[in-house]
């Protein structure tokens, strides 16, 4: 049984419950429960809640990469205590920058908050530059190399390392990826590598398997008609069963989406739970 929840995204439709800029998904695996991403606030949590759902049964956490809407919900995690086991790459912990008008660092993206600060947090950090199986069937990617010659890391973010200001070449997304009744279900962040490249990455450590679910920030709001029409056309080729694109994503791009995968493509948002 697979089953997975909304609690946080751009966009809601359900009364009592919040929504932000950011992601934060709710994923049951048999017995194992995972919080992938915690958005940029408390929403995920007043939205779980609302929903039904205990957080402080969390056997894992997972932190796709170290940009506020994905990670800045961690620091209220409202059961400290029984906090499990935390998922991420070393450099997510890293000041992250984006550009705006110009070609230079000029607004923080990155976590938030001081790791320091948070006491509760630093035992409970596990750092995945590399594939780990975390539980049966249950695998964090660690770093997405990139393969697709359409794709390209955005140039319009910076990290602050080793002090120096460099590019980000976002080392630190990670997909998460689930095995069920010999396929598997994929769960990325903001797919900043690039969402083929990480298709492709998912592929090459699961060969045998075909894809049946893809829930996933995009990061296809503002690409090239072009480079989405390749998108589109490889999502097709690759025959998956079911893709939920979330976040930011970006709604003219859902809609294309919509159009060429038809009901295979579910235009969700917070509140919604997908179930196989």
């Amino acid at each position: 049984m697979l089953k997975v929840h909304i609690l946080t995204d751009d966009r809601v439709r359900k009364r009592e419950l919040l929504a932000e800029h950011g992601l934060s998904l709710w994923i049951e695996k048999d017995d194992k429960a995972i919080l992938f991403d915690t958005g940029q606030s408390s929403v995920f949590s007043h939205n779980a809640k609302a929903m039904g759902i205990g957080l402080e049964a969390a056997d894992y956490i997972v932190i796709s990469h170290g940009h506020y809407d994905h990670c800045g919900g961690l620091q209220y995690f409202p059961y400290k205590d029984k906090a499990p086991a935390i998922y991420a790459h070393p450099d997510a912990f890293l000041k992250k920058f984006a550009s705006t008008d110009k070609d230079e660092p000029s607004m923080e993206v990155g976590i938030p908050f001081e790791i320091s600060g948070q006491d509760w947090m630093k035992d409970r950090i596990v750092y995945t530059r590399k594939p780990l199986k975390i539980d049966e069937g249950i695998m964090v990617s660690g770093e997405i190399p990139c393969s697709s010659t359409f794709e390209e890391v955005p140039k319009d973010f910076y990290v602050e390392k080793d002090g120096r200001m460099m590019h980000d070449m976002m080392l630190d997304e990670q997909m998460l990826i689930i095995e069920d009744d010999d396929e598997i279900a994929i769960f990325l962040g903001c797919s900043h590598p690039g969402v083929i490249n990480s298709l492709k990455y998912a592929q090459k450590l699961f060969p045998e398997k075909s894809i049946k679910l893809l829930v996933a920030g995009m990061h296809l709001e503002n690409v090239s008609p072009i480079r989405l029409q390749m998108t589109i056309q490889h999502i097709l080729d690759m025959n998956i069963q079911k893709v939920v694109p979330l976040h930011c994503t970006g709604f003219g791009a859902m809609c294309e989406m919509k159009r060429f995968l038809g009901d295979r493509c579910l235009i969700l948002c917070a509140g919604d739970t997908i179930e196989f």
